[in-house]
């Protein structure tokens, strides 16, 4: 009985399991809940504290998390007004477009360096959207979250690519190449970009032309046919 899979010895793989079960799950519809709470299962695993430290050997990264830096309140009639074409209004364009709220994310307390880690990509995760080039879709997301994992290598990019994987084959076989293409889209461009995302102070360059900060970053955007 060595192998029994209980809540206490295993509450990630328990908290996948129900994640993948649970029908109130729609990916792409605006609940994202369950995506949060998935994720602060994933807390006290291995993986989670061993993406910390692979992290924090980043000098700019590491300045982060001695910092607890986050971006400032974001105020997107504010951005809006910025110049075209700079990342602040870009982004408050699209937000407004698709009716995003800046803040949907949940809030967790601050209290150690995995809280401080998922505040800082959670807060900043609609930033990479824009950067990057992603759509917003389900589709989009998932590739997004290929480029992360190139990049940042956090439990729960590879647990939602996991799923994704899981659901195209099983519920929509019919979009699962368009699906595979994005992952292998957003996996290779994070691969080959240098400028780590997660090591930005994103609130700096509001005013910066978006085409200057893919330069500076070194991305160089992949068609997505």
């Amino acid at each position: 009985m060595a192998n029994v899979i209980t809540y206490n010895n295993d509450k990630a793989l328990l908290a996948y399991i129900e994640f993948l079960a649970s029908s109130a799950l729609k990916l792409g519809e605006g609940n994202t809940d369950r995506v949060f709470d998935f994720e602060d299962a994933l807390d006290q695993t291995e993986a989670a504290q061993l993406a910390v430290d692979e992290l924090k050997k980043i000098p700019e990264v590491n300045t982060l998390f001695t910092e607890r830096w986050l971006p400032a309140a974001i105020n997107l009639d504010e951005l809006s007004k910025l110049p075209e074409g700079t990342l602040g209004n870009i982004y408050a364009r699209e937000m407004k477009s698709q009716g995003f709220d800046p803040y949907f994310y949940k809030k967790v307390p601050v209290v150690d360096d995995i809280s401080y880690l998922k505040m800082l990509w959670r807060s900043t995760h609609d930033i990479y959207h824009v950067v990057g080039g992603f759509n917003t879709d389900v589709i989009g997301e998932i590739g997004l979250q290929a480029f992360f994992l190139a990049q940042t290598p956090i439990p729960i990019s590879v647990m939602l690519l996991s799923f994704a994987l899981v659901k195209y084959s099983l519920y929509q076989p019919a979009n699962f190449k368009a699906l595979m293409t994005e992952i292998s889209r957003g996996y290779s461009l994070g691969s080959h970009t240098p400028g780590k995302f997660i090591a930005q102070k994103w609130d700096r360059f509001w005013d910066v032309q978006l085409s200057e900060i893919r330069a500076h970053l070194g991305v160089n955007i992949i068609p997505n046919n």
